[in-house]
């Protein structure tokens, strides 16, 4: 009658079937497994703890501790576990005195509840405290065995050597170096001693350098960061050296001598070295994390391993750091930088308001320190509204730019990087029809602060300083007006005073240069916004 033949109707009711039938087994499946059973794209936890664990038989120093982090790496959704410690291995050796979230341990053997959560939430960790046996001595050791159950997957087994005492690595404090050109190599010796009570078996060297500093030698046994890691000053290099033992007491020294460079940015460069034992911290406090988890992002070098020899001298004469803290080299750099004022220009009627932007751009080729901006303003106008960042209210730190002549001059701190250009927006507003234009000059420090460090030679001294007009002919100075008509010279600690320009036909000359220059910058800042001053200061103070 529908035109639809027997077999047809056959199939469909076939299909209906099959579909009832699928249901009803997964329906069984749900309810036979339960909520906590796991799936088959599902994988089980893995066992990530270290293999050796040392336990302090002296005062904690940093970088050591008394607890023992059981870890495991997992994927899958939350599910209950269970833990079973056996240390009945650890007798006369250690004992278990207390645990974390709730497990209390019971030698020589426990169990724990321990839930299971993604590692995107967290570490599935479970921490126990250490002290060492009486009548323990350093070297003796034993295993400590653990079985993780977790619901509806297989149990996880694993264990670790248990070590009484630690090894504590100590390096040569950095020496002090000559100021250097721009590509000079420079040798960084290294020399390691163990002043703990077992032998260091496996090395692990950081070596960390900031902004400008690179190896010249990339040995095969370290792992180099990438161009990028040096330009954002991330650039640490690890090397393992897992064959390297060094008994308590004994002094070695890294061959070949590490070879560094500056870079063309370079100016007031540091880095940093340390060696720690391997597993000394565990796998995520503490330097040695490159032990169980290599940085993806490093690449390693093709050149001759580096190894550890022992001292000829036996550490005589050398000045070893008292804590693991890394030891650190100051790299004096000879280098210039043309740092550019930026000026503005307001034209408008008496009690017209104008916002202006005035700061600097550091044309490099030096990364340096603070870059100061003085702003004077206009002897005919007055600053109605100042950069101003909330958070540092909050904070109660300094503000970009402040005023000590009650608004007649600004100074502005904030470092910049190489090419970039910063800027302070004004407004202002126009009280007379006085003529003389105001002023923007800056200078460049070697320092983290303008008070710290010697002034950076600027290349390009006639840039240093551009007007801020209020008429196309108005005259240019430096010099800030006060009440009686006398004027005054605008200084700051770190030195930047002295300035005063003439008003002869340079200067004019000059002036109406940087209007026109800077009416073109104006027109083309149509592009991607600037990074906010106050985020790059805060950037800055991370």
């Amino acid at each position: 009658m529908f035109g639809i033949r027997d077999g047809q109707i056959w199939d469909g009711r076939r299909t209906a079937v099959v579909r009832c039938l699928l249901a009803a087994i997964l329906a069984m499946t749900a309810v036979l497994t339960g909520p906590g059973q796991a799936t088959a794209a599902e994988s089980g936890p893995r066992d990530i703890t270290q293999n050796v664990f040392y336990v302090p038989l002296h005062k904690q120093e940093p970088y050591t501790s008394d607890r023992l982090g059981l870890e495991f790496a997992y994927d899958g959704p939350a599910r209950d576990a269970e833990l079973a410690v056996d240390a009945s291995g650890l007798e006369g050796v250690a004992v278990i005195s207390s645990g974390a979230d709730g497990c209390r341990p019971r030698m020589p053997s426990f169990t724990c509840s321990k839930p299971l959560h993604p590692d995107s939430e967290g570490w599935n960790l479970q921490e126990l405290k250490l002290r060492p046996a009486a009548g323990v001595r350093a070297g003796d050791s034993g295993i400590l065995r653990y079985t993780l159950k977790p619901e509806g997957l297989p149990a996880v087994r694993g264990s670790l050597t248990v070590i009484a005492g630690r090894p504590e690595l100590r390096v040569n404090e950095g020496r002090t170096l000559k100021k250097m050109a721009v590509g000079e190599t420079f040798g960084v010796p290294v020399v390691i001693r163990n002043t703990g009570d077992v032998p260091a078996r496996g090395v692990v060297l950081l070596i960390d350098g900031f902004r400008d500093l690179s190896a010249t030698t990339r040995h095969s046994n370290c792992r180099y960061p990438g161009d990028a890691d040096y330009a954002r000053g991330a650039a640490v290099i690890k090397c393992l050296l897992p064959d390297a033992v060094i008994a308590p007491g004994e002094t070695m020294r890294l061959t070949p001598v590490l070879r560094m460079k500056p870079g063309k940015s370079a100016l007031r460069e540091n880095l940093s070295y340390g060696a720690w034992p391997f597993h000394s911290s565990g796998r995520h406090p503490g330097p040695p994390c490159c032990v169980d988890d290599p940085s993806p992002g490093l690449t390693p070098g093709n050149a001759a391993p580096l190894s550890l020899t022992p001292d000829p001298a036996g550490g005589k004469g050398t000045t070893f750091t008292t804590d693991p803290e890394p030891a650190g080299v100051d790299v004096p750099v000879r280098n210039t930088a043309d740092i550019e004022a930026i000026g503005s220009s307001l034209l408008g009627d008496v009690g017209s308001s104008h916002r202006i932007l005035v700061g600097y751009r550091n044309n490099g080729p030096a990364q340096t320190g603070e870059i100061r901006t003085v702003f004077v303003v206009p002897p005919g106008t007055e600053v109605t509204q100042a950069p101003y960042d909330p958070e540092a209210e909050e904070e109660m730190a300094d503000q970009a730019c402040e005023t000590k002549d009650h608004g007649r001059s600004y100074t502005c701190d904030q470092h910049g990087e190489v090419g970039q250009e910063v800027t302070y927006e004004f407004t202002l507003r126009v009280t007379s029809k006085d003529t003389r234009s105001g002023c923007v000059a800056v200078s460049a420090w070697e320092g983290d602060s303008a008070t710290v460090g010697a002034r950076v030679t600027d290349t390009v001294r006639s840039n240093d300083k551009a007007p801020v007009q209020v008429a196309e002919n108005g005259t240019f100075s430096c010099a800030v007006s006060k009440s009686d008509g006398s004027v005054d010279v605008p200084k700051s600690e770190g030195g930047v005073g002295g300035w005063a320009l003439g008003t002869g036909i340079a200067a004019l000359a000059g002036s109406a240069l940087l209007v026109i220059r800077h009416r073109r910058r104006k027109a083309s800042r149509s592009g991607p916004p600037k990074t906010p001053w106050w985020l790059t200061r805060f950037e800055r103070e991370l």
